[in-house]
């Protein structure tokens, strides 16, 4: 029986090496939160995207499935080699890897998806997987990519409700590796002739959103950043050579994954790291 609860890390697996990579991220942070690793794999229906007459030499469902339990079998057993003490469990269904890994996700603790910087038709027509996952799902995503930091971790600050949470996600995950934690918040220069005043203000703004969390969390040391830009520009920037980048992100429909540009949207297609993004606490 495949167990997904709330102590789960799950991780979207498909036949690329990307999602072979971000399979072994998430099985080292499964490890360091003592939580299971859940491998899932969704099974495309021959026929969805094709006419009639293209059915004719697609495989069968049966073969697709079989297919499909090997893949998750080869991959289950890789990350066992690597990680023996580690909980592992399985789940494959039929259907688009999209609906299925936003199903689970209501009761994981963490989901994990690897990014394609390619795109397909198919892909442009229905939204990425990442894309649509990280707007939907309700606990934190992390789309991963290779990076090449391993120390700090960084989040975006605004003094939302959800941009608490991508704080209390970014210091957790902070301690489980012993890194440092930047935390930026950028703001608008309109209101230039109040520049020193607005500036101090928002650096406030920073101090109480970090406020208590150092505490809890003493081992991390935190560095603050507090400037005037655009937060997609810094943020990509400051992820340069991070281990994470955290954000928070209100999530949106199906088109708006591909057309409006957020922080969380404009990060997960070109933050040089993996991106963790937190629709709440």
């Amino acid at each position: 029986m495949t167990l997904v609860d709330s102590t789960s890390v799950v991780v979207g697996v498909d036949n690329s090496h990307t999602a072979m990579r971000a399979t072994f991220w998430a099985a080292d942070v499964a490890q360091q939160m003592n939580a299971p690793l859940v491998i899932a794999h969704g099974v495309t229906i021959p026929g969805w995207y094709l006419s009639e007459a293209s059915l004719l030499a697609t495989p069968s469902i049966a073969q697709a499935e079989e297919a499909a339990e090997r893949l998750v079998t080869r991959i289950r057993e890789e990350v066992a080699e690597q990680h023996p003490e580690l909980e592992i469990h399985t789940v494959i269904k039929p259907g688009p890897a999209d609906l299925m890994l936003i199903a689970l996700s209501g009761k994981a603790r963490l989901l994990v998806v690897g990014a394609h910087r390619t795109a397909t038709a198919q892909s442009l027509m229905v939204g990425s997987t990442a894309s649509l996952v990280a707007n939907h799902a309700p606990c934190p995503v992390v789309i991963w990519r290779p990076g090449a930091g391993h120390r700090r971790v960084v989040v975006g600050v605004d003094g939302s409700p959800l941009s608490e949470a991508a704080v209390e996600h970014a210091f957790e995950f902070a301690s489980w590796f012993g890194a440092e934690l930047e935390a930026v918040h950028a703001w608008s220069e309109s209101r230039i002739w109040e520049e020193e005043k607005f500036a101090q203000e928002n650096k406030a703004l920073l101090s109480e959103s970090l406020a208590g969390w150092s505490e809890k969390y003493p081992d991390v040391h935190v560095k603050s950043v507090s400037t005037p830009g655009d937060p997609r520009d810094l943020l990509s920037e400051m992820a340069t050579n991070a281990r994470l980048v955290v954000v928070g992100s209100h999530g949106r429909g199906r088109a708006g994954a591909l057309i409006l540009g957020s922080v969380s949207a404009h990060l997960i297609k070109h933050a040089p790291c993996p991106v963790m993004v937190c629709r709440g606490s």
